[in-house]
Protein backbone atom coordinates (compact mmCIF):
# COMPACT_ATOMS: atom_id res chain seq x y z
CA UNK A 1 0.00 0.00 0.00
CA UNK A 2 2.55 2.19 0.81
CA UNK A 3 4.25 1.64 -2.88
CA UNK A 4 1.38 2.59 -4.41
CA UNK A 5 0.68 5.77 -2.23
CA UNK A 6 3.88 7.05 -3.13
CA UNK A 7 3.70 6.34 -6.85
CA UNK A 8 0.30 7.73 -6.82
CA UNK A 9 1.61 10.79 -5.38
CA UNK A 10 4.49 10.66 -7.67
CA UNK A 11 2.06 10.50 -10.99
CA UNK A 12 0.17 13.29 -9.42
CA UNK A 13 3.86 15.61 -9.11
CA UNK A 14 4.56 14.86 -12.86
CA UNK A 15 0.74 15.77 -14.23
CA UNK A 16 1.20 19.15 -12.47
CA UNK A 17 4.75 19.71 -13.61
CA UNK A 18 3.55 19.29 -17.09
CA UNK A 19 0.78 21.10 -16.74
CA UNK A 20 2.50 23.64 -15.36
CA UNK A 21 5.02 23.92 -18.62
CA UNK A 22 1.80 24.19 -20.50
CA UNK A 23 0.52 27.03 -18.54
CA UNK A 24 3.82 28.80 -19.47
CA UNK A 25 4.03 27.86 -23.52
CA UNK A 26 0.35 28.04 -23.69
CA UNK A 27 -1.43 29.37 -26.32
CA UNK A 28 -3.69 32.58 -27.28
CA UNK A 29 -7.04 32.46 -29.73
CA UNK A 30 -6.87 36.50 -30.21
CA UNK A 31 -6.71 36.93 -33.82
CA UNK A 32 -3.12 38.60 -34.94
CA UNK A 33 -3.67 42.31 -34.99
CA UNK A 34 -3.25 44.10 -38.54
CA UNK A 35 -3.72 47.83 -38.73
CA UNK A 36 -6.38 48.47 -41.07
CA UNK A 37 -5.37 49.21 -44.70
CA UNK A 38 -6.16 52.71 -45.57
CA UNK A 39 -5.63 54.62 -48.99
CA UNK A 40 -3.11 57.37 -47.65
CA UNK A 41 -1.43 60.07 -49.81
CA UNK A 42 2.40 60.01 -49.76
CA UNK A 43 2.13 63.38 -49.46
CA UNK A 44 -0.21 66.06 -48.97
CA UNK A 45 -1.59 68.35 -51.81
CA UNK A 46 0.84 70.73 -52.59
CA UNK A 47 0.70 74.15 -50.65
CA UNK A 48 2.51 77.21 -51.85
CA UNK A 49 4.60 77.82 -48.58
CA UNK A 50 7.59 78.40 -46.89
CA UNK A 51 10.68 75.92 -45.27
CA UNK A 52 10.23 77.49 -41.61
CA UNK A 53 10.12 74.42 -38.89
CA UNK A 54 7.08 74.88 -36.79
CA UNK A 55 8.66 74.49 -33.15
CA UNK A 56 6.38 72.29 -31.19
CA UNK A 57 5.61 74.36 -28.47
CA UNK A 58 3.96 76.51 -30.56
CA UNK A 59 2.58 78.76 -28.03
CA UNK A 60 5.54 80.21 -27.41
CA UNK A 61 6.74 81.78 -30.49
CA UNK A 62 4.16 83.96 -30.38
CA UNK A 63 6.40 86.26 -28.70
CA UNK A 64 3.13 86.87 -25.89
CA UNK A 65 4.80 86.10 -22.14
CA UNK A 66 1.38 86.54 -21.29
CA UNK A 67 -0.47 83.84 -23.57
CA UNK A 68 2.92 81.62 -22.43
CA UNK A 69 1.98 81.70 -19.07
CA UNK A 70 -1.72 81.51 -19.60
CA UNK A 71 -1.02 77.93 -20.84
CA UNK A 72 1.25 77.27 -18.89
CA UNK A 73 -1.20 77.33 -15.73
CA UNK A 74 -3.72 75.90 -17.73
CA UNK A 75 -1.43 72.40 -18.75
CA UNK A 76 -0.90 72.80 -14.36
CA UNK A 77 -4.26 73.57 -13.16
CA UNK A 78 -7.46 72.46 -15.51
CA UNK A 79 -9.60 70.14 -14.01
CA UNK A 80 -10.13 67.98 -17.37
CA UNK A 81 -6.58 67.36 -17.09
CA UNK A 82 -6.88 66.44 -13.38
CA UNK A 83 -9.78 63.91 -13.97
CA UNK A 84 -7.41 62.66 -16.83
CA UNK A 85 -4.83 61.63 -14.76
CA UNK A 86 -6.95 59.96 -12.26
CA UNK A 87 -8.08 57.69 -15.12
CA UNK A 88 -4.96 57.06 -15.92
CA UNK A 89 -4.59 55.45 -12.59
CA UNK A 90 -7.08 54.03 -12.62
CA UNK A 91 -6.12 52.15 -15.96
CA UNK A 92 -2.75 51.27 -14.47
CA UNK A 93 -4.92 49.98 -11.58
CA UNK A 94 -6.58 47.38 -14.14
CA UNK A 95 -2.94 46.33 -15.71
CA UNK A 96 -2.02 45.74 -12.50
CA UNK A 97 -4.89 43.40 -11.31
CA UNK A 98 -4.79 41.45 -14.62
CA UNK A 99 -1.28 40.70 -13.62
CA UNK A 100 -2.18 39.34 -10.52
CA UNK A 101 -4.69 37.03 -12.46
CA UNK A 102 -1.25 35.19 -14.17
CA UNK A 103 0.46 34.62 -11.21
CA UNK A 104 -0.39 32.36 -8.30
CA UNK A 105 -2.49 33.57 -5.33
CA UNK A 106 -1.58 32.22 -1.68
CA UNK A 107 -3.62 32.96 1.14
CA UNK A 108 -3.63 32.34 4.96
CA UNK A 109 -6.31 30.60 7.17
CA UNK A 110 -6.72 29.87 11.13
CA UNK A 111 -9.63 28.67 12.88
CA UNK A 112 -10.44 27.46 16.48
CA UNK A 113 -13.43 25.57 16.40
CA UNK A 114 -15.49 23.45 18.94
CA UNK A 115 -18.54 21.75 18.84
CA UNK A 116 -21.16 19.89 20.99
CA UNK A 117 -22.70 16.37 19.70
CA UNK A 118 -26.24 15.18 20.42
CA UNK A 119 -26.57 11.88 22.18
CA UNK A 120 -30.36 11.33 21.03
CA UNK A 121 -29.00 10.76 17.25
CA UNK A 122 -29.85 7.32 16.14
CA UNK A 123 -27.67 4.55 16.57
CA UNK A 124 -25.56 7.08 19.05
CA UNK A 125 -24.98 5.55 22.99
CA UNK A 126 -24.29 7.82 25.26
CA UNK A 127 -20.89 8.99 25.08
CA UNK A 128 -20.23 8.52 28.77
CA UNK A 129 -19.93 4.69 27.94
CA UNK A 130 -18.59 4.78 25.12
CA UNK A 131 -15.83 7.10 27.03
CA UNK A 132 -15.92 9.65 24.49
CA UNK A 133 -16.20 13.32 25.33
CA UNK A 134 -19.42 15.44 23.62
CA UNK A 135 -17.59 18.33 23.27
CA UNK A 136 -14.70 18.80 20.50
CA UNK A 137 -12.31 21.37 19.62
CA UNK A 138 -10.33 21.93 16.72
CA UNK A 139 -7.47 24.22 15.83
CA UNK A 140 -6.48 24.82 12.66
CA UNK A 141 -3.64 27.27 10.83
CA UNK A 142 -3.14 26.50 7.06
CA UNK A 143 -1.12 28.12 3.75
CA UNK A 144 -3.53 27.59 0.56
CA UNK A 145 -2.47 28.56 -2.94
CA UNK A 146 -4.26 28.22 -5.86
CA UNK A 147 -3.31 28.77 -10.01
CA UNK A 148 -5.69 28.40 -12.55
CA UNK A 149 -3.39 27.58 -15.31
CA UNK A 150 -3.87 30.12 -18.73
CA UNK A 151 -3.62 27.18 -21.27
CA UNK A 152 -5.94 29.19 -23.77
CA UNK A 153 -4.50 32.47 -23.31
CA UNK A 154 -7.80 34.01 -21.39
CA UNK A 155 -5.61 35.79 -18.72
CA UNK A 156 -2.61 36.81 -20.77
CA UNK A 157 -5.45 38.28 -23.54
CA UNK A 158 -6.93 40.23 -20.80
CA UNK A 159 -3.58 41.62 -19.66
CA UNK A 160 -2.98 42.48 -23.56
CA UNK A 161 -6.21 44.60 -23.44
CA UNK A 162 -6.46 46.56 -20.44
CA UNK A 163 -2.68 47.49 -21.23
CA UNK A 164 -3.66 48.63 -24.55
CA UNK A 165 -6.39 50.27 -22.89
CA UNK A 166 -4.22 52.41 -20.31
CA UNK A 167 -1.86 53.01 -23.81
CA UNK A 168 -4.84 54.70 -25.33
CA UNK A 169 -6.00 56.20 -21.97
CA UNK A 170 -2.12 57.92 -21.45
CA UNK A 171 -2.40 58.95 -25.47
CA UNK A 172 -5.32 60.54 -24.78
CA UNK A 173 -4.41 62.40 -21.99
CA UNK A 174 -1.51 63.99 -24.25
CA UNK A 175 -4.37 64.65 -26.72
CA UNK A 176 -5.82 66.76 -24.35
CA UNK A 177 -3.32 68.96 -23.13
CA UNK A 178 -2.69 69.34 -26.69
CA UNK A 179 -6.96 70.67 -26.87
CA UNK A 180 -6.67 72.53 -23.92
CA UNK A 181 -3.19 74.46 -24.91
CA UNK A 182 -5.05 75.01 -28.31
CA UNK A 183 -8.23 76.36 -26.40
CA UNK A 184 -6.81 78.49 -24.19
CA UNK A 185 -4.38 80.25 -26.85
CA UNK A 186 -7.55 80.51 -29.12
CA UNK A 187 -9.65 81.85 -26.04
CA UNK A 188 -6.58 84.18 -25.35
CA UNK A 189 -6.84 85.31 -28.91
CA UNK A 190 -10.72 85.79 -29.07
CA UNK A 191 -10.53 87.93 -25.82
CA UNK A 192 -7.93 90.03 -27.58
CA UNK A 193 -10.14 90.38 -30.80
CA UNK A 194 -13.13 91.59 -28.31
CA UNK A 195 -10.84 94.16 -26.78
CA UNK A 196 -10.27 95.85 -30.32
CA UNK A 197 -13.91 95.55 -31.29
CA UNK A 198 -14.97 97.21 -27.66
CA UNK A 199 -12.06 99.56 -27.95
CA UNK A 200 -14.08 100.42 -32.01
CA UNK A 201 -17.17 100.90 -30.52
CA UNK A 202 -16.14 103.12 -27.93
CA UNK A 203 -14.44 105.02 -30.23
CA UNK A 204 -17.15 105.21 -32.48
CA UNK A 205 -19.26 105.80 -29.64
CA UNK A 206 -17.53 108.66 -28.90
CA UNK A 207 -16.86 109.98 -32.66
CA UNK A 208 -20.89 109.54 -32.75
CA UNK A 209 -21.83 111.72 -29.71
CA UNK A 210 -19.49 114.68 -31.18
CA UNK A 211 -21.17 114.79 -34.29
CA UNK A 212 -24.79 114.46 -32.66
CA UNK A 213 -23.93 117.80 -30.73
CA UNK A 214 -23.30 119.50 -33.79
CA UNK A 215 -26.07 118.05 -35.31
CA UNK A 216 -27.89 119.17 -32.19
CA UNK A 217 -26.75 122.87 -32.87
CA UNK A 218 -27.66 123.24 -36.27
CA UNK A 219 -31.21 121.34 -36.09
CA UNK A 220 -31.89 123.73 -33.58
CA UNK A 221 -30.79 126.91 -35.64
CA UNK A 222 -32.67 125.18 -38.57
CA UNK A 223 -29.82 124.10 -40.79
CA UNK A 224 -30.69 120.39 -40.67
CA UNK A 225 -33.69 118.87 -40.89
CA UNK A 226 -35.63 116.31 -38.40
CA UNK A 227 -35.07 113.35 -40.17
CA UNK A 228 -31.40 113.64 -40.21
CA UNK A 229 -30.95 114.62 -36.99
CA UNK A 230 -33.32 111.39 -35.77
CA UNK A 231 -30.97 109.48 -38.08
CA UNK A 232 -27.96 110.92 -36.28
CA UNK A 233 -29.23 109.81 -32.79
CA UNK A 234 -30.11 107.00 -33.78
CA UNK A 235 -26.53 105.86 -35.18
CA UNK A 236 -25.35 107.50 -31.33
CA UNK A 237 -27.53 104.78 -29.65
CA UNK A 238 -26.84 101.60 -32.15
CA UNK A 239 -22.48 102.39 -31.28
CA UNK A 240 -23.93 102.83 -27.72
CA UNK A 241 -25.42 99.19 -27.78
CA UNK A 242 -22.41 97.56 -29.69
CA UNK A 243 -20.19 98.96 -26.41
CA UNK A 244 -22.40 97.01 -24.46
CA UNK A 245 -22.89 94.03 -26.47
CA UNK A 246 -19.02 93.66 -26.27
CA UNK A 247 -18.24 94.58 -22.94
CA UNK A 248 -20.49 91.57 -22.35
CA UNK A 249 -18.86 89.45 -24.63
CA UNK A 250 -15.83 90.29 -22.95
CA UNK A 251 -16.23 89.45 -19.65
CA UNK A 252 -17.69 86.08 -21.14
CA UNK A 253 -14.32 85.61 -22.70
CA UNK A 254 -12.53 86.56 -19.64
CA UNK A 255 -15.01 83.90 -17.22
CA UNK A 256 -14.20 81.10 -20.08
CA UNK A 257 -10.44 81.36 -19.75
CA UNK A 258 -10.63 81.69 -15.75
CA UNK A 259 -12.15 78.27 -16.06
CA UNK A 260 -10.06 76.55 -18.34
CA UNK A 261 -7.24 77.97 -16.68
CA UNK A 262 -8.08 76.03 -13.66
CA UNK A 263 -8.92 79.12 -11.53
CA UNK A 264 -10.59 78.95 -7.96
CA UNK A 265 -14.04 80.49 -7.83
CA UNK A 266 -12.62 83.72 -5.72
CA UNK A 267 -10.36 84.70 -8.75
CA UNK A 268 -13.21 83.40 -11.27
CA UNK A 269 -15.68 86.17 -9.72
CA UNK A 270 -12.40 88.74 -8.61
CA UNK A 271 -9.76 88.67 -10.78
CA UNK A 272 -9.29 89.64 -14.23
CA UNK A 273 -7.30 88.72 -16.79
CA UNK A 274 -4.21 89.85 -18.08
CA UNK A 275 -3.58 91.39 -21.79
CA UNK A 276 0.13 91.19 -23.73
CA UNK A 277 0.13 92.74 -27.03
CA UNK A 278 -2.57 93.88 -28.83
CA UNK A 279 -4.32 91.19 -31.10
CA UNK A 280 -2.99 93.38 -34.00
CA UNK A 281 1.02 93.19 -33.27
CA UNK A 282 1.42 89.55 -32.47
CA UNK A 283 3.45 88.46 -35.06
CA UNK A 284 1.93 87.02 -38.44
CA UNK A 285 1.44 82.96 -38.13
CA UNK A 286 4.29 80.59 -39.75
CA UNK A 287 3.71 78.62 -42.54
CA UNK A 288 3.77 74.98 -43.10
CA UNK A 289 6.21 73.67 -45.91
CA UNK A 290 4.78 71.58 -48.81
CA UNK A 291 5.18 67.73 -49.06
CA UNK A 292 5.15 66.70 -45.29
CA UNK A 293 4.72 63.13 -45.36
CA UNK A 294 1.30 61.12 -44.35
CA UNK A 295 2.76 59.46 -41.78
CA UNK A 296 2.89 62.75 -40.06
CA UNK A 297 -0.64 62.14 -38.74
CA UNK A 298 0.10 58.97 -37.43
CA UNK A 299 1.93 61.04 -34.95
CA UNK A 300 -1.55 62.68 -33.98
CA UNK A 301 -2.51 61.50 -30.29
CA UNK A 302 -6.46 60.95 -31.17
CA UNK A 303 -4.99 58.72 -34.38
CA UNK A 304 -2.93 56.98 -32.22
CA UNK A 305 -5.26 56.56 -28.89
CA UNK A 306 -7.63 55.13 -31.10
CA UNK A 307 -5.68 52.50 -32.58
CA UNK A 308 -4.46 51.13 -28.95
CA UNK A 309 -8.55 51.24 -28.20
CA UNK A 310 -8.40 48.73 -31.52
CA UNK A 311 -5.72 46.58 -30.53
CA UNK A 312 -7.69 46.37 -26.70
CA UNK A 313 -10.77 44.87 -28.71
CA UNK A 314 -8.30 42.78 -30.98
CA UNK A 315 -7.08 41.36 -27.81
CA UNK A 316 -11.12 40.64 -26.35
CA UNK A 317 -11.42 38.69 -28.91
CA UNK A 318 -9.30 35.85 -27.02
CA UNK A 319 -10.91 36.44 -23.86
CA UNK A 320 -13.85 35.60 -25.75
CA UNK A 321 -12.77 32.28 -27.04
CA UNK A 322 -10.73 31.41 -24.68
CA UNK A 323 -14.09 30.46 -22.41
CA UNK A 324 -15.05 27.56 -24.72
CA UNK A 325 -12.07 25.68 -23.22
CA UNK A 326 -12.00 24.00 -19.83
CA UNK A 327 -10.43 26.12 -16.63
CA UNK A 328 -7.49 23.59 -14.98
CA UNK A 329 -6.36 24.87 -11.79
CA UNK A 330 -3.96 23.49 -9.29
CA UNK A 331 -4.57 23.97 -5.96
CA UNK A 332 -2.17 23.05 -2.32
CA UNK A 333 -2.77 23.07 1.22
CA UNK A 334 0.27 23.14 3.70
CA UNK A 335 -1.01 23.40 7.78
CA UNK A 336 -1.47 22.16 10.85
CA UNK A 337 -4.84 20.57 12.54
CA UNK A 338 -5.08 19.86 16.25
CA UNK A 339 -6.89 19.29 19.05
CA UNK A 340 -4.79 21.28 21.65
CA UNK A 341 -3.34 24.74 20.38
CA UNK A 342 -0.49 23.98 22.79
CA UNK A 343 0.52 20.76 19.98
CA UNK A 344 -0.61 22.92 17.17
CA UNK A 345 2.57 23.45 15.41
CA UNK A 346 4.07 20.32 16.36
CA UNK A 347 5.56 17.95 13.45
CA UNK A 348 2.33 14.77 14.02
CA UNK A 349 -0.28 17.40 13.79
CA UNK A 350 1.32 18.39 10.14
CA UNK A 351 -1.57 18.19 7.65
CA UNK A 352 -1.27 18.82 3.54
CA UNK A 353 -2.65 18.54 0.58
CA UNK A 354 -2.33 19.30 -3.72
CA UNK A 355 -4.48 18.54 -6.29
CA UNK A 356 -5.93 19.53 -10.00
CA UNK A 357 -9.52 20.49 -10.69
CA UNK A 358 -10.58 21.68 -13.82
CA UNK A 359 -14.22 23.02 -15.30
CA UNK A 360 -15.70 23.35 -18.75
CA UNK A 361 -19.29 24.86 -19.88
CA UNK A 362 -21.24 22.35 -21.08
CA UNK A 363 -24.83 23.80 -21.58
CA UNK A 364 -24.76 27.41 -21.22
CA UNK A 365 -27.53 28.46 -24.12
CA UNK A 366 -24.94 30.15 -26.32
CA UNK A 367 -24.33 32.61 -23.90
CA UNK A 368 -20.07 31.97 -24.85
CA UNK A 369 -20.91 32.21 -28.30
CA UNK A 370 -22.78 35.16 -28.59
CA UNK A 371 -20.04 37.08 -26.23
CA UNK A 372 -17.28 35.83 -29.07
CA UNK A 373 -19.66 37.41 -31.21
CA UNK A 374 -20.50 41.09 -29.23
CA UNK A 375 -16.51 40.85 -28.93
CA UNK A 376 -15.84 40.49 -32.74
CA UNK A 377 -18.68 43.34 -33.39
CA UNK A 378 -16.90 45.87 -31.16
CA UNK A 379 -13.27 45.27 -32.89
CA UNK A 380 -15.65 46.06 -36.50
CA UNK A 381 -16.71 48.66 -34.15
CA UNK A 382 -13.44 50.19 -33.40
CA UNK A 383 -11.96 49.59 -36.85
CA UNK A 384 -14.12 51.88 -38.11
CA UNK A 385 -13.87 54.29 -35.62
CA UNK A 386 -10.03 54.16 -36.40
CA UNK A 387 -10.63 55.14 -40.08
CA UNK A 388 -12.95 57.89 -39.44
CA UNK A 389 -10.08 59.18 -36.88
CA UNK A 390 -8.07 59.21 -39.68
CA UNK A 391 -10.56 60.88 -42.15
CA UNK A 392 -11.07 63.43 -39.83
CA UNK A 393 -6.99 63.88 -39.03
CA UNK A 394 -6.78 64.44 -42.92
CA UNK A 395 -9.83 66.57 -42.75
CA UNK A 396 -8.47 69.02 -40.19
CA UNK A 397 -4.81 69.21 -41.94
CA UNK A 398 -6.52 69.90 -45.24
CA UNK A 399 -8.94 72.95 -43.96
CA UNK A 400 -6.54 74.24 -41.64
CA UNK A 401 -3.73 74.54 -44.58
CA UNK A 402 -5.89 76.06 -46.76
CA UNK A 403 -7.11 78.31 -43.72
CA UNK A 404 -3.94 79.56 -42.84
CA UNK A 405 -2.30 80.06 -46.18
CA UNK A 406 -5.94 82.51 -47.04
CA UNK A 407 -6.32 84.09 -43.41
CA UNK A 408 -3.20 86.80 -44.38
CA UNK A 409 -4.85 87.63 -47.80
CA UNK A 410 -8.12 88.41 -45.83
CA UNK A 411 -6.74 90.36 -42.82
CA UNK A 412 -4.52 92.31 -45.72
CA UNK A 413 -8.31 93.05 -47.28
CA UNK A 414 -9.90 94.00 -44.16
CA UNK A 415 -7.26 96.23 -44.00
CA UNK A 416 -7.46 97.80 -47.40
CA UNK A 417 -10.97 97.87 -46.95
CA UNK A 418 -11.21 99.66 -43.48
CA UNK A 419 -8.59 102.58 -44.97
CA UNK A 420 -10.80 103.26 -47.97
CA UNK A 421 -13.86 103.42 -45.39
CA UNK A 422 -12.38 105.98 -43.19
CA UNK A 423 -11.15 107.94 -46.31
CA UNK A 424 -15.13 107.65 -47.71
CA UNK A 425 -16.43 108.61 -44.44
CA UNK A 426 -14.42 111.97 -44.33
CA UNK A 427 -15.15 112.40 -47.98
CA UNK A 428 -19.09 112.02 -46.91
CA UNK A 429 -19.10 114.35 -44.03
CA UNK A 430 -17.01 117.11 -45.87
CA UNK A 431 -19.58 116.63 -48.44
CA UNK A 432 -22.38 116.83 -46.22
CA UNK A 433 -20.95 119.87 -44.10
CA UNK A 434 -21.20 121.60 -47.57
CA UNK A 435 -24.19 120.86 -48.92
CA UNK A 436 -22.73 118.52 -51.57
CA UNK A 437 -24.35 115.25 -50.78
CA UNK A 438 -27.03 114.22 -48.34
CA UNK A 439 -26.59 112.57 -44.71
CA UNK A 440 -27.93 109.20 -45.83
CA UNK A 441 -24.76 108.99 -47.50
CA UNK A 442 -22.96 109.95 -44.36
CA UNK A 443 -24.79 107.22 -42.79
CA UNK A 444 -23.96 104.53 -45.30
CA UNK A 445 -20.03 105.25 -45.03
CA UNK A 446 -20.34 105.15 -41.51
CA UNK A 447 -22.41 102.11 -40.77
CA UNK A 448 -19.72 100.30 -43.67
CA UNK A 449 -17.21 101.48 -41.46
CA UNK A 450 -18.01 100.65 -38.09
CA UNK A 451 -18.57 96.67 -39.37
CA UNK A 452 -15.28 96.65 -41.51
CA UNK A 453 -13.45 97.69 -38.17
CA UNK A 454 -15.35 94.93 -36.41
CA UNK A 455 -14.52 92.10 -38.86
CA UNK A 456 -11.03 93.52 -38.89
CA UNK A 457 -10.57 92.41 -35.54
CA UNK A 458 -11.91 88.88 -36.27
CA UNK A 459 -10.01 88.74 -39.24
CA UNK A 460 -6.86 88.78 -37.11
CA UNK A 461 -8.17 86.73 -34.83
CA UNK A 462 -8.97 83.94 -37.24
CA UNK A 463 -5.70 84.59 -38.66
CA UNK A 464 -4.15 83.45 -35.41
CA UNK A 465 -6.42 80.87 -34.76
CA UNK A 466 -5.23 79.29 -37.95
CA UNK A 467 -1.93 78.76 -36.33
CA UNK A 468 -3.00 77.58 -33.67
CA UNK A 469 -5.34 74.66 -35.77
CA UNK A 470 -2.20 73.92 -37.93
CA UNK A 471 -0.57 72.50 -34.77
CA UNK A 472 -3.57 71.04 -33.17
CA UNK A 473 -3.83 68.71 -37.02
CA UNK A 474 -0.33 67.91 -36.87
CA UNK A 475 -0.32 66.62 -33.23
CA UNK A 476 1.34 69.68 -31.79
CA UNK A 477 3.67 70.86 -34.50
CA UNK A 478 6.87 69.83 -36.02
CA UNK A 479 10.47 70.47 -37.15
CA UNK A 480 11.60 67.74 -39.36
CA UNK A 481 9.70 64.73 -40.96
CA UNK A 482 10.95 62.61 -38.44
CA UNK A 483 10.36 65.12 -35.63
CA UNK A 484 8.65 64.35 -32.03
CA UNK A 485 5.14 65.13 -31.31
CA UNK A 486 5.24 68.18 -29.03
CA UNK A 487 4.23 65.54 -26.17
CA UNK A 488 6.31 62.93 -25.59
CA UNK A 489 5.41 59.40 -27.19
CA UNK A 490 4.49 56.90 -24.42
CA UNK A 491 6.53 53.87 -24.96
CA UNK A 492 4.43 50.96 -24.35
CA UNK A 493 7.28 48.36 -23.42
CA UNK A 494 8.88 50.80 -20.91
CA UNK A 495 5.53 51.82 -19.35
CA UNK A 496 4.68 48.19 -18.56
CA UNK A 497 7.94 47.25 -17.75
CA UNK A 498 8.05 50.73 -14.85
CA UNK A 499 4.71 48.98 -14.06
CA UNK A 500 5.92 45.89 -13.14
CA UNK A 501 8.93 46.99 -11.42
CA UNK A 502 7.29 49.84 -9.30
CA UNK A 503 3.61 48.22 -8.54
CA UNK A 504 2.26 51.39 -9.05
CA UNK A 505 1.68 52.92 -12.35
CA UNK A 506 -0.21 55.58 -11.57
CA UNK A 507 2.35 57.16 -8.94
CA UNK A 508 5.34 56.77 -11.51
CA UNK A 509 6.24 58.95 -14.72
CA UNK A 510 4.10 57.77 -17.73
CA UNK A 511 5.54 59.16 -21.11
CA UNK A 512 8.97 58.56 -22.10
CA UNK A 513 11.74 61.21 -22.63
CA UNK A 514 10.70 63.72 -25.24
CA UNK A 515 13.09 63.74 -28.50
CA UNK A 516 15.59 66.42 -28.32
CA UNK A 517 14.30 68.96 -31.04
CA UNK A 518 16.77 71.32 -33.12
CA UNK A 519 16.89 74.63 -32.26
CA UNK A 520 14.88 76.66 -34.38
CA UNK A 521 16.71 79.90 -35.64
CA UNK A 522 15.61 83.19 -34.30
CA UNK A 523 14.40 85.96 -36.23
CA UNK A 524 16.62 88.73 -37.37
CA UNK A 525 15.63 92.01 -36.09
CA UNK A 526 13.96 93.13 -39.38
CA UNK A 527 12.25 90.29 -39.85
CA UNK A 528 10.41 90.64 -36.62
CA UNK A 529 9.98 94.14 -37.70
CA UNK A 530 7.79 93.45 -40.12
CA UNK A 531 5.71 91.49 -37.68
CA UNK A 532 6.51 87.87 -38.93
CA UNK A 533 8.35 85.23 -37.34
CA UNK A 534 9.68 82.02 -38.39
CA UNK A 535 8.26 79.23 -36.02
Amino acid sequence: MSSISTAGRMNMAGAILALSVCALSACSFAPRYERPEMDMPNQWRKVEVGAAPLNTDWWTRFNDPVLTAMVDEALKNNQDLAESLAKIDSAASQVGVATADLLPSVSGSASSMAAGASEKTPNTMPFNKAGLDRTTTTNQAALNASWELDLWGKYRNNYTMLSDILMSTVIGHEGLRLSVAGQTAQGYFALLALDMQLDTARRTLKTREDAFSIYTSRYKQGDITELDWQRARAEVEIARAQVHTSTVSVDKAEAGLAVLLGRSPRDIMERGMPRGHAIGMLPSPPVVPEGLPSDLLQRRPDVRASEFTLMAYNANIGVARAQFFPSISLTGMLGTVSSAVGSLFTGPAGAWSYGVSGSMPLLDFGRTWYNVKDAEARKNASIAVYRKTVQTAFQDMRTSLTAQREADAIVRSMQIQVESLRRATTIARLQYDNGYTDYLTVLDAERQLFAAELQLASALRDRLNSVVSVCMALGGGWSDPGASPSFPVVSTEKLLEQETSTGSLGKAPVSGKPAVQPVSKQPSGQEQAKGGVSL
